[in-house]
């Protein structure tokens, strides 16, 4: 039987011999696999190994094996053999899960904290069992976490793993919920929304409304507004301003909107006589009057309020961005690019897009696609030609799928093929027909009768 006050830490795994050559299966999170290995270990191993082959046996898939190994661990029982007998309270052989069940109403108690760190993750996959919900055995132990909750402390807490303190926060507030005062300070938002789960809204303290309401997670801080709607709960002008100016784009949307609905209150005249950053969150209304603020954001603003200005006038006064240097935007960001991509061919010449394309392939590995999509929106013809110049080099293979997937997709063309280009890519067609055999056979079909129909 296992001593809470004499057994020492508990070792990552268990404390035995390696055998990574006669069973590499064998792990200690291991939960479901049914390994063979026990016969073949039985000539292995020593007296001294015993205890790895009760560790390979319990998880045998002959349930006379797993009894009987089982049966050994709780015998001979050292630290760390828990993993293996609680295990088996997911049997599906009666007799060997009643045995794990009486050894768990009867020891888990007195496992140290340092055995609950070891198998948070097995505790977890059996707290996830259905058919164990009304088991005495995991009863037991959700009755004894529950019972630790109420004395350890805020360290030992944040030892546990995410989903584990996730799991305790749960058990503590089914009980006296000792927890409850810890979990807004954990790292984890999606721990700390935990409490809106569980707790209703109008049982928050005032101090759990407060942090969450001004928590530094977006995501908190969104669910937490929508939470005191469902709740109906008015919020406060001030917390609507708040919202209204906070650095993110969602949450300004928010207090936006219910600024005007709920206190008939205009952000954008807030922005207008506000200074630094939040001036330029005019940027979120989009008027092509306010362009030459958004050119000015764009020269000196934080990298927020660059991209916000760039949305702004992507939208809305689109001509405006031919006087930026474009090349320099796209090397930017993918944000900036992602921005830019849908404007550039309705803006820029072919001529200016082809000027394009250095920045693009500086820009990252895959800006070459990103360049070829531009062009394709610009003109199919171009960006044939200069796809075959992509499908002839040694770029890798990934970049030759969007390329013969785009010319095998299209279904008509609007554009005439000019001579020089029809003799560009005839030719290098003629020379993928000799360089690549049967691989593009199908590409290259497909490209003689466009140009055929052209």
């Amino acid at each position: 039987m296992p001593d809470s006050r004499s057994t020492p830490p508990l070792p990552v795994s268990p404390n035995f011999p390696s055998t990574e050559d006669l069973c590499p299966e064998l792990r200690w999170d291991d939960f479901e696999r049914r390994i063979g290995h026990y016969e073949f270990s039985q000539e292995k191993f020593s007296e001294a190994g015993q205890r790895l082959l009760d560790w390979i046996g319990s998880i045998h898939r002959c349930g006379y094996t797993r009894e009987k190994c089982l049966r050994e661990l709780m015998a001979n029982y050292q630290p760390g053999d828990e993993n293996r007998i609680l295990l088996r309270l997911s049997d599906w052989v009666k007799v060997i899960q009643q045995l794990a069940r009486t050894w768990t109403v009867k020891n888990f108690r007195l496992l140290p904290l340092e055995a609950i760190h070891a198998n948070e993750r097995l505790l977890l996959y059996l707290s996830c069992k259905e058919r164990l919900q009304d088991d005495p055995g995991l009863k037991e132990i959700k009755r004894d976490l529950i019972e630790r909750t109420s004395s350890i402390d805020r360290d030992q807490l944040f030892g546990f793993s995410r989903r584990f303190r996730k799991f305790l926060y749960s058990l503590s507030l089914a009980g006296k919920g000792d927890l409850r005062r810890w979990m807004l300070d954990d790292v984890e938002p999606s721990n700390r929304l935990h409490l809106l789960k569980e707790i209703a809204f109008s049982n928050l303290t005032e101090e759990e409304i407060e942090k969450l309401g001004s928590d530094k997670s977006v995501f908190v801080r969104r669910r937490f507004f929508h939470t005191q709607l469902e709740a109906g709960i008015t919020p406060s002008k001030s917390q609507l301003l708040s919202l209204a100016l906070h650095p993110n784009r969602s949450l300004r949307e928010l207090g936006q909107f219910y600024l005007s609905r709920i206190y008939s209150e205009d952000a954008y005249t807030i922005y207008r006589s506000s200074d630094g950053a939040q001036f330029y969150y005019i940027a979120d209304y989009g008027r092509k009057e306010d362009a030459p603020y958004f050119m000015e954001g764009l020269r000196t603003g934080s990298k927020s309020t660059r991209y916000n200005c760039l949305r702004a006038l992507a939208l809305h006064a689109p001509e405006r961005l031919a006087e930026l240097d474009l090349g320099a935007l796209i090397r930017q960001d993918r944000k900036s690019r992602a921005v830019l991509l849908p404007v550039i061919p309705r803006l820029l010449s072919l001529d200016a897009i082809l000027a394009l394309r250095p920045a693009f392939e500086q820009s990252s590995p895959s800006g070459i696609l990103s360049f070829l999509h531009l062009l394709e929106k610009k003109s199919f013809w171009t960006f044939v030609d200069t796809g075959l110049d992509v499908l002839l080099s040694d770029a890798p293979p990934r970049s030759h799928e969007p390329i013969i997937q785009a010319i095998h997709q299209r279904v008509s063309i609007n554009e005439v093929l000019p001579p020089i280009l029809r003799q560009s890519i005839s030719e290098k067609i003629g020379r993928m027909r000799s360089t690549s055999g049967h691989r593009h056979e199908q590409t290259i079909h497909v490209l003689e009768l466009m140009m055929k129909a052209a």
